[in-house]
């Protein structure tokens, strides 16, 4: 979790003043947006080596940096 937390900060939100936490709302603060989306699937499809299905890509899935890893990082 913590790769994906320092992603998140460092290549999604470079220019934020403030750092997220595991557990901030990504796109109820307004953090993550339709373009971001898409680097944030490329980064977990790329650390887990599998491809997010369709189905899959809905903001509940993507909620959190924890909700993320959660749900893709997470050995099954």
């Amino acid at each position: 979790m913590n790769e994906l937390l320092d992603f998140v900060n460092a290549s999604l939100l470079p220019d934020h003043e403030h750092r997220v936490d595991a557990d901030t709302p990504l796109f109820e603060h307004g953090l993550v947006d339709s373009l971001n989306i898409l680097q944030l699937i490329a980064f977990v499809e790329g650390k887990t080596q599998r491809t997010i299905a369709d189905r899959d890509v809905v903001m509940s899935n993507f909620r959190t940096v924890r909700t993320i890893a959660t749900r893709f990082l997470d050995p099954r």
